[in-house]
């Protein structure tokens, strides 16, 4: 039967060959076929095995075809067999997909253990089981699922195997079981976590001879802990057999083979225990006799075999792979082999295919802006924002068309999508600051964003060859460029001033649309507005980074050099010190302002106090209730000026005469006049898809009622801000004046240190470089609270955008379109997309992105060689080149300290509080707060902790800043596996000048308060 299938289709090829007339009756009588076809082996083709035999089956009959392998004999019971069994005992309705999988897991056990093979299929196996390499021979009789052991799924250990049966009643009755174990509860509930259909799911089986091993393992082409590396390959080995390994229930050795030299390097683990052949079939535990306790189970030599043997397969079948082995009297067998699902094709590592150029990725800044995974619709919308104002940057600076028309591809990509999350590409940044003639400005670049390394000899040569095909410019065209650069260090403030002028003019602009009102040419036509009027006039905030990435640098220099020479720590600490309470700095305003109204409250006292404290509700349905009736943002509600005049009559309508209605009024006026003023605030603010104080009821409640400490209705907008105030008022946390005064005894110490040490010519030319400095971080920080209010222009007018498309019905919902790229939506409006499928754009980048949330991050900063697309498809492979291991394991020698960046001065000794995302931080109360990053819509918890304390962040990050004008001992950039060492409750003592971490009592820590990401 299975030769005449392979003349069939040896037929079909011929006819395809020759061009002649092709009957499509054909296929059909090949389908058919191989539908019929319920017992396979070595010698059937190979298409029925890949359609019918399921992967243990196809890897089997592939590797038998390799004469180097000697594998134990074997036939296959197809899924034809299986649906014939199905059919027969009428058992189709109870494979339908039900939400209980335990429930329909045992029906099906049951069914299957009490229902019958058919008579002649029975027969048939029964016949195979007489021939000759079967004859009296225990047997294996194995799952085959028709997804297991392939590229994509492996299903390792998912389903059921059963060894040493013999007899036709045996073998029966594990064929039934290795069927319903198709159905079990862990293998539909791995189906669903990976997404794929639990309906139509069918089971071959394989019926091997049994190896009765006096020693057996697994072996793997490349090392599973150094997947990037191709220079060895691993073995495992126990005694007996290998059950015992591949469950995890046994030690073993392993044994790393150089594949060049072929020298093995062992690790002899004490084995006590050995899975061996029971007398009346199966397996049984029995103790290793004691001389053989702490011997290597495989000698050299057999250790080199099966170290050659797994990387002769992988050189053949074109992946690593994962091959399960056994002796028995000296003779190598090979039981199964499969594909490594989470490494890549061999041909991976040849850079004539992949390319070899090396790309290092970093996030050390970059990642309070894009904190985590980030919608497709934000990363598309920030390169471009990257590329615009880049190049117009440097165009303005002076530096020629033809150059940049050269660097286009380099400004085009100065960030990557890694798995859903943004990173830096360095190499790129550095190719495009090489432009300016202005020296090496990577280090103080590095400075700026807070790298923790400096660059790999490897990056080091190619970042070097960055440094000699840069830019040759003439004297005169340096001249040139350095006299505009000057020209706008020299003029920064009213370049500031004129910056605002005209952001502020289109912000209140923006302010007085009725986006619901607009058309999708017409949105997208004000996208075009925007980017014209907004983004491609944002040179100056460009310049100013500039700026402050030189002076800043310069400033790190000076203090190392001339006051704290040798010590590091100290010098970044002064810095600081120095830079710190310097006022009118705009992110500081909204966490001002929130503790002014508590100062209002707590002052005021008596009633209003009490009121304010015990009936949130109320207060929450009062401040909702006037904010609809004045409108908000963005939607045809005029400019802030009009709606505070409207907010005030509201509130008058609200309460009446009175004294305390008067204070309730008034209370109720200042929070309204908050959130106009910065309703556009959210946590992750620059992720285009975040939700604001804006939204629409109920949307913005999954945000909000983390911090609600009562029960509120759905669509209360204000839970953050009533939450922050009630803190402050409960902690008595909201003296301005307090924190402002704390700043300048900081900043007037570091001067009078700066005074005392320093001669006058050296004082002169410091305080000159430290002006500069300061006035830079200042107007940074300004533009780009500024940058805030753009994005959330553009988050309007992207989300208008998503509501006339679910009105067309092309996507399901509003927040659909962040599923999206930028250049999708306008290439559909325009009529140019090559895809009109939108809804089936959403749902595939849908679910790529819960794969992504479900995944743990990829590490801080890693290279990758060659094409980088390949790498996002395999984690291990980032994980493997993670550059930050060697800090990682050196920072963590001491069990009890952690150190990190000095931000802002204090010695503080408290409980912690770790938190992943800012819903953990609900009830946050006087303890050190313990994050892996930050971005400014935390900012209004800092006066309810006693410490910061951030695994990511550079001294120029958002949280840095924020900390030092507010007074809070912080330490960012912490090396040593901060989220993992401490946990809430643990009470430590924090240098926030020194940056160091001591772990004084971990009794009292809650383990269960966080939840760490899992992986999947």
């Amino acid at each position: 039967r299975a030769q005449s299938h392979i003349y069939l289709w040896l037929d079909l090829k011929r006819q395809i060959a020759g061009q002649q007339s092709l009957h499509w009756h054909s296929f059909g009588n090949l389908f058919s076929s191989l539908q019929q076809t319920m017992i396979a082996d070595s010698g059937s083709s190979e298409d029925v095995l890949q359609h019918t035999g399921g992967g243990k089956a196809l890897n089997l009959w592939r590797m038998s075809r390799f004469h180097f392998c000697r594998v134990p004999s074997w036939f296959c019971l197809t899924t034809a067999a299986f649906d014939a069994f199905v059919e027969e005992n009428e058992l189709v309705s109870l494979l339908t997909v039900s939400q209980d999988l335990h429930a329909k897991a045992e029906a099906v056990e049951e069914a299957f253990k009490s229902s019958r093979v058919p008579q002649s299929l029975e027969e048939e196996i029964v016949a195979r089981l007489d021939q000759e390499h079967f004859t009296g021979r225990f047997v294996a009789v194995r799952s085959s699922g028709t997804d297991e052991d392939s590229a994509a799924h492996s299903f390792a250990g998912q389903f059921e195997s059963y060894l040493f049966r013999r007899g036709r009643v045996e073998v029966m009755e594990a064929v039934r079981q290795c069927w319903a174990s198709c159905f079990s509860e862990r293998v539909m509930k791995h189906r669903q976590d990976c997404g794929m259909a639990l309906s139509g799911v069918k089971m071959a089986v394989v019926i091997q001879v049994m190896i009765n091993s006096e020693c057996s393992g697994v072996a793997f082409s490349r090392h599973p802990l150094k997947p990037i590396s191709s220079t060895c390959s691993y073995v495992e080995a126990v005694y007996g057999q290998g059950e015992g390994l591949v469950s995890g229930e046994l030690s073993s050795d392993g044994y790393e083979v150089d594949r060049t030299t072929l020298a093995v390097t062992s690790k002899v683990a004490e084995k006590d225990e050995m899975f061996v052949q029971a007398p009346d079939g199966g397996v049984v535990k029995i103790d290793v006799p004691n001389e053989k306790r702490k011997e290597p189970v495989l000698t050299q030599n057999q250790a080199v075999e099966v170290g050659q043997l797994v990387v002769v397969l992988e050189t053949n079948l074109g992946r690593p792979q994962d091959f399960e082995w056994a002796y028995e009297e000296g003779t190598l067998y090979c039981l199964q082999v499969r594909p490594v699902a989470t490494l890549p094709p061999t041909c991976f590592l040849d850079f004539s295919v992949s390319g070899s150029v090396p790309t290092l990725w970093d996030n050390s800044n970059i990642v309070e802006s894009y904190s985590g995974v980030t919608s497709p619709l934000t990363f598309s919308f920030a390169a471009e924002a990257y590329c615009r104002v880049y190049t117009l940057s440097l165009k303005i600076a002076g530096v020629p068309d033809d150059i940049l028309e050269r660097y286009k591809p380099y400004l085009a990509n100065m960030l990557g999508f890694v798995r859903g999350n943004v990173y830096y590409n360095l190499m790129n940044w550095y190719r495009s600051l090489s432009l300016l003639p202005i020296g090496d400005t990577s280090k103080f670049m590095d400075t700026m964003m807070g790298v923790k390394q400096a660059l790999e000899p490897e990056l080091e040569r190619a970042f070097g060859a960055i440094s000699e095909t840069a830019p040759k410019y003439g004297i005169w065209t340096k001249v040139k460029v350095m006299a505009g650069i000057a020209h706008k260090v020299f003029y920064i403030d009213s370049l500031v001033d004129g910056f605002f002028a005209n952001f502020n003019k289109h912000y209140e602009a923006f302010l007085a649309l009725n986006l619901e009102a607009m058309s999708l040419v017409e949105l997208t036509d004000y996208l075009k507005h925007l980017y014209q009027n907004m983004m491609d006039k944002w040179e100056v905030p460009v310049y100013n980074d500039t700026y402050v990435m030189i002076f800043f640098g310069l400033l790190k220099k000076l203090v190392s050099r001339f006051l704290c020479v040798g010590d590091d720590t100290k010098a970044q600490s002064l810095q600081n010190d120095l830079l710190c309470g310097q006022g009118d700095v705009e992110s500081t305003k909204p966490t001002k302002t929130l503790m002014k109204i508590a100062e209002y409250v707590d002052s005021t006292g008596g009633a209003l106090r009490e009121w304010f404290l015990t009936e949130r509700d109320e207060v929450a349905q009062l401040v909702d209730s006037g904010k609809k009736q004045v409108g908000s943002g963005g939607s045809g509600s005029g400019t802030v000026r009009q709606r505070r005049s409207s907010a005030a009559s509201v509130n008058r309508k609200e309460n009446g005469g009175g004294d305390l209605a008067a204070q309730k009024s008034e209370v109720l006026r200042q929070i309204r006049d908050f959130l106009m003023l910065y309703g556009f605030r959210c946590v992750n603010e620059m992720k285009l898809e975040s939700k604001t104080l804006h939204d629409d009821p109920g949307i913005v409640q999954t945000l909000l009622a983390m911090f609600l400490l009562h029960s509120m209705q759905a669509g209360c907008l204000t839970g953050f801000v009533l939450d922050a105030i009630v803190g402050y008022v409960r902690s008595q946390s909201y003296s301005v004046d307090a924190m402002e005064r704390r700043e300048k005894e900081i900043k007037e110490a570091a001067e009078a240190e700066v005074a005392a040490k320093l001669p006058i010519h050296k004082r002169v030319f410091f305080n000159w470089v430290l002006f500069h400095a300061r006035r830079g971080v200042r107007h940074r920080e300004n533009t780009r609270f500024a940058r805030t209010k753009m994005w959330g222009c553009f988050r309007s007018v992207f989300r208008a955008i998503g509501n006339c498309l679910a009105r067309l019905g092309l996507i399901d919902q509003k927040m659909d379109v962040f599923y999206l790229t930028i250049d999708e939506i306008f290439a559909f409006v325009d009529g140019r997309s090559v895809t009109n499928n939108l809804h089936g754009l959403v749902e595939l980048r849908r679910a790529e992105t819960e794969g992504y949330e479900k995944s743990l991050p990829p590490p801080e900063r890693f290279m990758t060689r060659g094409a980088c697309g390949p790498y996002w498809l395999f984690p291990s492979l980032v994980d493997d080149m993670n550059l930050l291991k060697q800090l990682e394991a050196e920072a963590s020698s001491d069990p009890n300290v952690l150190t990190g960046t000095p931000c802002c001065p204090g010695v503080v000794e408290a409980a912690v509080r770790v938190v992943y995302s800012i819903d953990e931080a609900r009830g946050l109360d006087d303890e050190i707060l313990v994050t892996s990053r930050t971005d400014p819509g935390w900012v209004p918890l800092y006066p309810l902790c006693k410490g910061l304390l951030i695994e990511r962040g550079s001294l120029l990050s958002h949280s840095a800043v924020v900390a030092r004008e507010l007074g809070l001992p912080t330490i960012v950039g912490i090396s040593g596996g901060l989220m993992k060492r401490l946990k809430t409750g643990m009470k430590v003592r924090m240098d926030g000048g020194k940056g160091k971490v001591t772990i004084v009592r971990d009794g009292d820590a809650h383990e269960e308060d966080t939840q760490e990401p899992e992986e999947s």
